[in-house]
């Protein structure tokens, strides 16, 4: 026998179905730039129909070349066991993502069965699946021969490729309409049946045998009446439009779908042509396939079992929770189902509601792609959630719930119309209370940020904090969705209340602007914090992990800002404020400061004249003693990263637009005090403190009030500030003064973060939370590590100059014991 058909029978043996063991597999090389094809002698499969996420073990035939290569060769398919054969010499390899592949074990053809049966509990379809599909989520499925890099490294190239090919089907298409353009629901419908198409063809499924590839009418009536669905109006075969043959002679020439998830498919469907212009258009939401991902991964559902599971999603745009779903819920039925048993039960496990028409067309079309290769069956109700009981009928009876429900207020006439409006005018506040009221055993929610820290959602985050013991907050980053820079957040709650004890798991995550990408390619997060503490009795809607959390306990008892300053908001108008300045003196203007935009910190933005009339003025701002001594500091964050303000004095009597706060001292500080104050507003303290508490575009007043303070103020840091101030108005070139204007900020932060006295270990977190990012001064500014990296000492110490390293330091410091004193050591140890 040979070794391919011990590899064969050895694989049925364990559980493989019969047509999951497939000879001769061509698949396409996602990960070759030159998009090629390449064929394994044999491949098992955990499920069918086969893709790189069922993919369990290959082989392949040797040959001169090198044999880590030729297992390199070979990562697209997916598998992460893979069988060398050289005459009869084989050799099994662990295939990586990143990493070099590793040799398991050189055996001869004799020895293969005996290797199939030591592995037998391993090599098992559906430990090799659990472990590719909650290896990532639970260690406890995790096996040591299937790398998880693996699958995101050929995830992220077949959405990159397949991105790619449907932006030339339709670029294709769009040369071969000359001028004439298709409505969007015809061009969305006819490249749906094309992708189906495709996927029934090169996977060779036998329904395809019956049309003409070359005549494009066939093919769509063909799949029409496969997938039940209705005819889409292009005429007969001398009638298809010049544009729709173009997408399909793309689409044909394009990489085989023959290895590619029928998921994947779905999602990038839905993500290359549910446009913003669409989304303008139709009114169509969408969300981020990676953020869906994430949301569904972390709900855990094979802690769950399948049929203790009914998936809901209101409002469900373009369905993409439910893809996510799909395939998770999937991935936990048995291996031995047959593909129409999978989806009948699919079918009675996921529901979802939308009530643009558009939006359920999508959903539809993506959850067909998504269960290949089974018929139609699925259907997004087109329904107005918000009319009478409509929503919380619909989530009775489901416990999962998975949204991304609309962000907007309810209108005037919505209030009038729904009685959902009378218990909260925010619309994600409303739906939120409603699934809360159904008690699901898990959701996850996509929220307005201020959903973390924000009164208006403290009566649900008390809700959650009663009814789940495992609830985790995602801080998103602006811009997560393509179409919309709403700031945003993520809710994922689970381990429903009772059971779970008297006891809550909070994890805070955060994904930095810096790495919005890299979430949206790979689901990675920037960081993530956890604290496990009793339910607070009554419930405190705490579910925030703050970063540097212990800096804050820390700090706790420390004064505040509040306490030696009134704050108030610079004064608003009546128009718009741009309407509002000049910079040439009127009747009734004032000088002052205009806009925040591109403030530093230390120095003043540059006046102008406001229009200072009180028939144009709101409020009493105004009347503020503008005149005093007072330090200004901008009004909204200056940044999404962690520096957030520009404190400076003015003792020149400046008025101050609504985009900056005026602090007025409560007695009288002199200008060198006050300067004082400027250095602690502008170090890293104050500017963490409101990054972490006031976390939105606009800076609450009460935030920058519980700013806390050290214990005493370093008043020689006023000092330096007069002289960096000084430096900074010289009139000398800029680039002249750098190297000292860079010295004497280092000086200000030190004698700053040494007047709290913060122990090495949260300086040193604090001072990290800044890394990689640019601060708003009017100087090149480097991170104080890379100024002067000495570990192990506080920013004052390296300051101070005192701690330099000269010489054989570490030799002068570390110094042999002396002989004697060895000697009696080793005996001692003897």
């Amino acid at each position: 026998m040979s070794a391919i058909e011990i590899i064969a029978t050895a694989a049925r043996s364990m559980g493989y179905r019969d047509e999951a063991v497939v000879r001769n597999y061509t698949f396409a090389d996602v990960l070759d730039p030159a998009d090629s094809t390449r064929t394994v002698l044999l491949a098992a499969f955990t499920q069918t129909p086969p893709s790189y996420r069922s993919a369990a073990l290959a082989a392949v035939m040797g040959g001169k070349g090198d044999t880590m290569e030729l297992v390199k060769a070979h990562r697209a398919l997916g598998a992460p066991l893979l069988f060398v054969i050289e005459d009869d010499l084989i050799s099994l390899w662990q295939v990586r993502g990143d990493a070099p592949p590793r040799v398991i074990e050189r055996l001869s053809t004799d020895n293969l069965p005996a290797l199939f049966e030591r592995h037998q509990a391993i090599w098992a379809p559906d430990a090799i699946h659990r472990a590719k599909s909650i290896g990532a989520i639970d260690q406890s499925y995790q096996l040591d021969f299937v790398d998880i890099g693996l699958l995101p490294a050929v995830e992220g190239e077949i959405h990159l490729k397949l991105d790619r090919l449907l932006i030339d089907a339709l670029t294709a298409a769009s040369q071969a309409q000359k001028g004439k353009k298709h409505e969007t629901r015809l061009l969305f419908r006819v490249v749906f049946r094309l992708l189906a198409a495709k996927v029934l063809q090169d996977r060779q499924h036998p329904y395809a045998q019956g049309w003409n590839a070359a005549d494009l009418s066939s093919v769509l009536r063909a799949i029409e009446s496969y997938y039940s669905l209705p005819s889409v109006p292009i005429g007969g075969r001398q009638s298809v439009p010049a544009a729709f043959t173009a997408a399909w002679e793309c689409l044909r020439r394009g990489i085989s779908f023959a290895n590619i998830s029928s998921d994947d498919l779905a999602f990038v469907y839905e993500n290359t042509f549910v446009t913003p212009e669409t989304r303008k258009h139709f009114g169509t939401h969408s969300t981020p396939r990676q953020l869906a991902e994430y949301a569904v991964s972390r709900l855990e559902l094979h802690r769950h079992r399948p049929e203790d599971l009914k998936v809901y999603e209101p409002f469900a745009g373009a369905g993409t929770f439910l893809v996510s779903a799909l395939r998770h819920v999937r991935d936990l039925l048995p291996i031995d189902w047959s593909d129409q048993q999978r989806h009948d039960f699919l079918v009675g496990s996921l529901s979802g509601d939308e009530v643009d028409a558009f939006a359920c067309e999508v959903a539809t079309l993506s959850l067909i792609l998504a269960d290949y290769p089974n018929q139609n069956g699925w259907h997004i109700a087109e329904t107005n959630l918000f009319e009478g009981g409509v929503l919380a009928e619909r989530m009775r009876g489901q416990n999962v719930i998975l949204c991304n429900p609309p962000f907007e207020s309810f209108a005037v006439n919505e209030r009038a119309l729904y009685p959902i409006a009378n218990k909260s005018y925010s619309k994600p506040v409303a739906v939120l209370a409603a699934a809360l009221n159904a008690h699901p055993l898990a959701l996850a929610f996509v929220l307005p940020r201020p959903f973390i820290l924000d009164r208006q959602f403290a009566e649900q985050r008390r809700t959650i904090e009663k009814l789940y013991g495992d609830v985790e907050l995602v801080e998103l980053p602006d811009r997560i969705f393509g179409a919309s820079g709403i700031e945003s957040a993520l809710l994922v709650a689970r381990e429903p209340r009772p059971p779970a004890p008297a006891i809550i798991t909070l994890r805070s995550t955060e994904v930095s602007d810096r790495d919005r990408l890299t979430f949206l390619q790979t689901g990675k997060t920037t960081t993530e914090r956890q604290l496990v503490r009793p339910v607070d009795e009554p419930a405190s809607g705490d579910l925030w992990v703050p970063p540097l959390q212990t800096l804050w306990q820390f700090l706790a008892a420390a004064p505040r800002l509040g306490h030696h300053f009134t704050i108030h908001r610079g004064i608003e108008w009546k128009s718009a404020q741009d309407s509002a300045w000049s910079t040439q003196r009127h009747a009734g203007y004032r000088r002052g400061l205009h806009t925040a935009r591109g403030a530093k910190q230390f120095v003043s933005a540059r006046p102008v004249w406001l229009d200072c009339r009180p028939e144009r003025l709101l409020y009493s701002a105004i009347y503020l003693p503008w005149d005093k001594p007072k330090l200004i500091v901008n009004a909204g964050r200056l940044s999404r990263g962690p520096w957030r303000i520009a404190a400076a004095l003015d003792n020149k009597g400046f008025v101050c637009s609504q985009q900056f706060f005026g602090l007025w001292p409560y007695g009288s500080l002199s200008d060198r005090q006050l300067l004082t104050f400027t250095a602690v507003l502008n170090g890293p303290i104050a500017n963490a403190f409101l990054a972490v508490h006031s976390p939105a575009k606009g800076m609450r007043i009460s935030a920058v009030g519980q700013i806390p303070l050290p214990p005493v103020m370093p008043d020689h840091a006023g000092e330096l500030v007069a002289e960096y101030v000084g430096l900074l108005r010289e009139p000398v070139a800029l680039n002249q003064n750098e190297e000292r204007l860079a010295t004497l900020l280092m000086q200000i932060d030190a004698a700053v973060l040494g007047a709290y006295d913060l122990p090495a270990r949260l300086e040193r977190q604090l001072l990290d939370y800044f890394r990689g990012v640019e601060r708003p001064v009017a100087h090149p500014w480097q991170h104080w590590d890379v100024n002067d990296p000495t570990p192990g000492l506080t920013l004052s110490e390296r300051a101070s100059g005192r701690f330099r390293a000269h010489g054989s330091w570490i030799q002068k410091v570390f110094q042999p014991l002396p002989r004697e004193e060895a000697e009696l050591l080793h005996t001692f140890r003897a």
